[in-house]
């Protein structure tokens, strides 16, 4: 059990296959483990901000930095020029099936908002 834990904990994307491969048990053993010693169940995970790498939060902060400062010195024409629209283009993230984001938590976890 412990095992297995210490495995989850390493990387919460683990599936039950890859989690008994490493820790030497069977697919049957590592799910029982994981289900109703530990109460952990699958839930899809969520790209969040706070996943970013530090270069990259440095990076949104020079471009609000940016326009707040743009802002500041041309007021309201500065907002004419934005268009509003219902989609959000994010570049520089390769979406993963829902599957591939999932991770393990614990029946007590935080739900996400």
């Amino acid at each position: 059990m412990v095992i297995v834990s210490t495995l989850l904990e390493g990387d919460r994307r683990k599936s039950f296959k890859e989690t008994a491969h490493e820790a030497n048990m069977s697919t049957a053993s590592v799910f029982i483990i994981v289900t109703q010693t530990l109460q952990k169940r699958k839930v899809a995970a969520k790209w969040v901000p706070h996943q970013l790498s530090e270069e990259q939060k440095a990076a949104r902060k020079r471009v609000a930095e940016e326009l707040l400062r743009r802002h500041k010195a041309e007021g309201e024409q500065f907002l004419n020029r934005f268009v509003a629209i219902d989609e959000t283009w994010i570049r520089d993230f390769e979406p993963q099936l829902k599957f591939q984001s999932s991770q393990w938590k614990h029946a007590t976890s935080p739900h996400q908002k």
